[in-house]
């Protein structure tokens, strides 16, 4: 091929997939909204079903194009099968619809196949059984017959658990995958793996967690059931076997409950949950490039599937060996899939967690999200990528600063120019917030992490828990979400294990038997606040102070410090005032954890706390990491940038207004009000223009409701400023988090407010 035809060819293969792929991501929630309405309603809606059709036929007519036989073929057949149900020939079930999606699953497969081969090759016998399946499914259904279909999908899948009759668990036979074709296995093939399932395994998880609320939930059993499917066929495809296996056993037993229209108990949830973690253990050894091995999953499997056979009706339960005989006996009719839903908690064996949260509402919206219209358009673009974009746009925010602050230009009249750069500064923001909402993702990945903690912790602790999430919808930088799980898991720890106290406790001390733990996010000037509460025991003053002197933190004669300076001190190393170690906590590591991990991204935690009402954790992190809004002071020939979230306000102080106080600390008296002064040339002993404080002037600070003012020379002005990290060489520098490049090229460092303010308070104090 000639290298203008090879790529010519690469052009068109490149749009065809990015188009199939938005053609599947349309035609899957449509499918399953198919579903929905006709089990919810016994009707086929005709608006989903021709959207479906259009969206078959409109990848058959891309694939056809480009040549591709393998899609070319199962698309065909899936147009036939539509086709019938158009035509009200026959009734959408649940084993149809399985088989749609094994179809696009098959599709995507091939997608991937065909973005690094440029061809389908070698993909024939693995469309034929798609291609076989589809077919005697359409012969199936022509006859009104209601056996075949049920036994479906051999071949690249496993047998879904509503293909089986109940109670048949049978034995696990390992599907064809891409080594028994003699393919490779290519990188981006693995990436996308992995990423999809880390995304399938949190929604089977999310979805477990609401059907342990809700057992007799349908919707609910078929979000999951879908999860370990999808799971299902991709790790089979792949060749992951064990990972196949046991997605297979979850899928059945979710299958029989569904189709038996029987609850899942606690007991069913929790091994489905144990499952769930050998999956993503399985994962994670996939992602280091290390062959999974799987431990506890024969286990697992065996309980699995004890329980599917222990749901199936009594008169099924020998059915494995009637199907062995020569005439198969009569399958009994498909009961209606119709359950009323529940919000009742499910009690535990030796806990009890329930969870309020959207994971509840996502169940009961999703035929709103699923329909026709409105289906959201998205990319993946790899985080390099997006770091790489904020990087230049932080260079763009310094030079375009630098343009129109350029001392060659001062003092000329430049009407168009100056009207040129307002605009290139309108457009530079732009560009900012739209590169800064590219990196942001909502907490709710985050939180509902938390609702499976709190139900394993609660468990364990032999407690009745219930977590509450609120604003989950919060965006944060993506940077933020992957560095504030492991200080949420600490703090939540604590709360369930040291908070919330033991139902005969609770209620001794006159409250509810179920503790009450919760978790909000919210945005609040140019911060995010997650704020972890719980209504326990509260924190025990005495003997944090009791230990504080017992480690040398304090002296006995320290004992009217602030309540909170003296609850501060949990987070220093090592520090616990646990009686006794609990594999949950207890070993004085974990709130030191959550402090460094939270300085880190410039953030702050602070702690309240009443004795029998609870304690109360307030996490306040930058909104961004990267660029910040500031006011640029001038300390004789040294600059200075304050967050401008920070200031209240700037004054210039008359001589009435000042006073000192006996240890000689100067205090400006403001509307009654008397604050302290930092003079910054004294603090970083550099020069300074001006000695009197009433020459200078005075900038008036804040952070949590606590004030001082700091003398400055003058105010340079309102910037956009791009953060940069001090040389490590340096060391720590008091009260300053960063520098920034100002718009002339000078080095401004920015003032750490939180710090100063601080420090001021202790020599108060």
């Amino acid at each position: 091929m000639a290298n203008g035809d090879y790529e010519e060819k690469l052009e068109m293969v490149k749009y065809f997939i990015n188009d199939s792929r938005e053609l599947l991501d349309d035609v899957e929630p449509q499918i399953i909204a198919m579903e929905e309405k006709a089990l919810s309603t016994g009707e086929i809606d005709g608006v989903i079903l021709n959207a479906i059709f259009r969206l078959f036929h409109s990848l058959k007519g891309s694939a056809s194009f480009l040549d591709l036989q393998t899609i070319i073929s199962v698309t065909h057949e899936a147009e036939t099968l539509l086709d019938i149900f158009r035509n009200g020939q026959a009734a959408v079930k649940p084993a149809h619809v399985d088989l749609l999606i094994r179809t696009t699953d098959f599709i995507r497969n091939i997608l991937d196949v065909v973005e690094q081969q440029l061809s389908d090759e070698g993909y024939e016998d693995s469309a034929a059984v798609i291609v076989d399946d589809l077919q005697k499914t359409i012969a199936n259904v022509m006859e009104g017959g209601t056996e075949e279909e049920e036994n479906i999908n051999a071949g690249c899948d496993l047998p879904a658990a509503e293909e089986e009759q109940p109670g048949d668990e049978g034995e696990y036979i390992p599907t064809g995958n891409l080594d028994d074709m003699g393919l490779d296995i290519t990188p981006e093939i693995m990436k996308h793996f992995i990423e999809e399932s880390i995304e399938i395994l949190d929604e089977a998880e999310s979805a477990l967690l609401a059907l342990e609320k809700a057992p007799g939930d349908n919707e609910i059993a078929n979000r999951a059931f879908r999860a370990f499917h999808s799971f299902k066929g991709n790790s089979g495809f792949l060749g992951y076997a064990d990972l196949e296996e046991i997605s297979h056993h979850a899928e059945s037993l979710l299958g029989q409950a569904r189709d038996l229209q029987k609850p899942c108990d606690p007991v069913a949830i929790s091994f489905m949950l144990i499952a769930l973690d050998i999956l993503r253990d399985g994962i994670r050894q996939i992602d280091l490039g290390v062959t999974p091995e799987l431990s506890g999953k024969a286990e697992v499997c065996t309980y699995l599937e004890k329980l599917a056979r222990e749901m199936a009706p009594a008169e099924d339960q020998g059915l494995k060996e009637k199907e062995q005989a020569a005439a198969p006996p009569e399958k009994p009719a498909q009961p209606e899939v119709r359950q009323e839903k529940t919000s009742q908690p499910v009690k535990e064996p030796n806990g009890e967690a329930s969870v309020k949260s959207s994971a509840e509402q996502e169940a009961g919206d999703s035929k709103e999200r699923q329909q026709v219209s409105g289906q959201q358009q998205a990319i993946r673009v790899d985080l390099e990528k997006l770091d790489k974009l904020l990087d230049l746009v932080g260079e763009l925010v310094i030079s375009e600063a630098m343009v129109a602050n350029n001392p060659d230009l001062r003092g000329l009249q430049l009407d168009r120019f100056e009207k040129a750069v307002l605009q290139l500064d309108k457009i530079t923001r732009d560009i900012q917030e739209v590169a800064m909402s590219m990196r942001m993702i909502p907490l709710s990945g985050t939180f509902r992490k938390m609702v499976r903690l709190v139900r394993d912790l609660a468990q364990k602790a032999n407690k009745k828990v219930t977590l509450e999430i609120t604003g989950e919808e919060t965006e944060v930088d993506k940077t933020i979400i992957e560095q504030i799980s492991d200080p949420l898991v600490h703090l939540i720890r604590n709360a369930v294990d040291h908070g919330i106290e033991s139902a005969e406790e609770r209620l001794a001390a006159g409250k509810p038997e179920t503790g009450r733990v919760s978790i909000e996010a919210k945005h609040s000037a140019g911060e995010v606040w997650i704020v972890v509460e719980d209504d326990g025991k509260g924190l025990d003053r005495d003997r944090i102070f009791n230990k504080a002197v017992e480690k040398g933190l304090l002296r006995s004669e320290d004992r009217d410090l602030k309540d909170e300076e003296v609850f501060k001190l949990i987070f220093e190393p090592g520090f616990s005032t646990a009686e006794k170690v609990s594999s949950i906590s207890g070993r004085g590591v974990g709130m030191d954890v959550v402090k460094r991990n939270i300085e880190k991204l410039r953030g702050k935690v602070d702690v309240r706390s009443r004795p029998g009402s609870g304690t109360m954790f307030a996490v306040r992190i930058p909104l961004t990491l990267a660029i910040i809004e500031g006011m640029v002071v001038k300390v004789g020939q040294n600059r200075y940038t304050i967050p401008i979230n920070s200031i209240k306000e700037s004054l210039q102080p008359k001589e009435g207004q000042i006073t000192r106080t006996p240890d000689n600390l100067e205090l400006v008296s403001i509307r009654g009000e008397l604050l302290p002064v930092i003079r910054l040339h004294e603090l970083y002993q550099v020069s300074s223009n001006f000695r009197r404080l009433t020459d200078g002037i005075l900038i008036v600070v804040e952070n949590e409701e606590k004030k001082c003012s700091l003398f400055v020379d003058e105010v340079i002005g309102q910037q956009q400023i791009v953060i940069k990290g001090l040389s490590s060489y340096l060391g720590h520098v008091k009260s300053i988090s960063g520098c920034a490049i100002l718009g002339d090229g000078d080095i401004s460092m920015i003032l750490d407010i939180d710090d100063l303010i601080n420090s001021v308070e202790g020599v108060l104090n």
